[in-house]
């Protein structure tokens, strides 16, 4: 791969950003930090200076242009200044606790980027009530996913108040030479020839492989063609009407909400039916949404949910774009029993993460990338707004962390709601699982409520493992 081709946009990553012409499909990443006291200022801005210099997209900008059918270039930034990006606020009395802090959580949801500038902002919230302090990181979903982006804030945990001595400060980046318009459209068209070829060269390989397996073994091999295909319609199929009959409008607001839980008990829930952590963070959404719905005289027996596959391997780059594919199906919300409905999600679950189709998401959106953009955001659109709800699971570190000498109380997401009427994101982190909701107030029209119905949903299903 060509220097100018590491600059280039994956195909995925192409996609998220383009389908911005359509404000409702804003892909922007929240993590809330708090921290039991406030930072050490010079510590955490020598650390946040570091880290741009070793991460190349947090002194990038994106270059592109709405029609142009190759992917945008990340091109660093000659005017990067990381005072723009790295804020201090002093919270006010009054608005120092967490309903204030979340209120910072939901601001920053809701504002899009300024795209002639690096795709991140951190906001430091000092004076909190508790003697505290808040960090409110904000990324583009261009940049890294969910793990990526868990990755990328772990280069600024230390593990000991102290931190540790990394060594002399690595040299900025310098920006190459602008590209003028004949460079750019030759560089566009050796993009798109190998890219092209890639893809020739992989229909091919798939093709002379299901050849031998047909003649290997035919009926398995037609067996599994038809699962394929299957497969395939389940996760490309459009489906621009929710299922919900309530959470049916769409707005550029935003809501923030989390719960917490000791993740000692919602593992032992999932084991408790065999199943997994995963059986019962799902199992919370479904009797937390069915509980809503009926609270409000809407029963529905399914939702649409849309959930990340993490593809990333062990040894992948900390970012460097997302490594992950859309699991898009139908969530059933029955089950009398918080473990029935544990028992009856987790083949759901596994079948969505196992789907045969999933790989041929890559394909899929290297093809967009091909199309002008008002063209592809359709076609995205009608894949992602008939999405009821998303979820994701994070796992965070494991034991506690410290940033600029301050201990990490809790670590929260919130998550992007591409198109769905809420996202619940878990993180767990030091023994705790904590719940980030992201909620759209067009369509969840009772906030309280939500947050009420998967409360009780969490202590049902976290009371069945004892």
């Amino acid at each position: 791969m060509s220097d100018a081709d590491a600059d280039r946009m994956g195909a995925f990553d192409a996609v998220m950003w383009g389908i911005e012409d359509d404000p409702l499909l804003r892909s922007v990443i929240v993590a809330l930090v708090t921290l039991e006291t406030e930072p050490d200022r010079a510590r955490l801005v020598e650390r946040v200076e570091r880290l741009t210099r070793v991460v190349p997209q947090l002194r990038q900008r994106v270059i592109g242009n709405p029609v142009s059918l190759i992917p945008p270039r990340w091109e660093t930034d000659p005017h990067f200044d990381l005072d723009y990006h790295l804020r201090w606020i002093a919270l006010p009395a009054g608005q120092n606790g967490m309903p204030g802090v979340l209120r910072l959580a939901e601001i920053a949801a809701e504002q899009d980027f300024d795209r002639d500038r690096p795709l991140w902002e951190t906001t430091v919230a000092t004076g909190l009530a508790d003697g505290g302090a808040a960090i409110i990181m904000k990324l583009h979903h261009a940049i890294t996913d969910g793990v990526g982006g868990m990755m990328l804030a772990a280069t600024m945990f230390d593990l000991a108040p102290e931190g540790a001595d990394l060594g002399p400060m690595p040299d900025a980046p310098t920006p190459r030479p602008s590209l003028d318009p004949l460079q750019r459209l030759s560089a566009g068209i050796d993009y798109e020839v190998k890219e092209s070829r890639g893809l020739l060269q992989s229909a091919v390989g798939s093709g002379i492989d299901l050849v031998r397996r047909a003649a290997s073994d035919p009926a398995g091999s037609l067996q599994a063609t038809s699962e394929f295909a299957l497969s395939a319609s389940r996760l490309l199929a459009p489906a621009s009407t929710p299922l919900s009959p309530i959470m049916t409008d769409r707005s550029l607001d935003v809501r923030c909400a989390l719960l917490h839980t000791p993740l000692a008990a919602l593992k032992a829930a999932g084991k408790s039916v065999d199943g997994t952590l995963n059986d019962a963070f799902m199992a919370i959404v479904a009797r937390g949404l069915r509980s809503y719905h009926s609270a409000l005289g809407a029963e529905v027996d399914a939702l649409r949910v849309n959930m990340p596959v993490n593809m990333r391997k062990s040894d992948d780059a900390p970012v460097r774009g997302n490594a992950w594919v859309p699991a898009r199906f139908a969530l059933p919300l029955g089950g009398r029993t918080p473990a029935d409905t544990m028992r009856d999600l987790h083949p759901v679950l596994l079948a969505a993460r196992t789907e045969p189709a999933l790989p041929v998401s890559t394909i899929v959106y290297r093809l967009l990338c091909t199309l002008p953009n008002p063209v592809a955001t359709l076609i995205a659109g009608g894949l992602m707004k008939g999405t009821d709800i998303a979820a994701t699971n994070v796992p965070g570190p494991p034991f506690p962390v410290y940033v600029a000498g301050a201990k990490v109380s809790r670590i929260v997401p919130f998550a992007p709601k591409g198109g769905a009427s809420l996202n619940v994101a878990l993180m767990t982190y030091d023994g705790s699982a904590y719940f980030g909701i992201t909620m759209d107030p067009a369509a969840v029209t009772d906030t309280d409520l939500l947050v009420g119905s998967l409360a009780a949903a969490l202590h049902e299903v976290t009371d069945t493992g004892g």
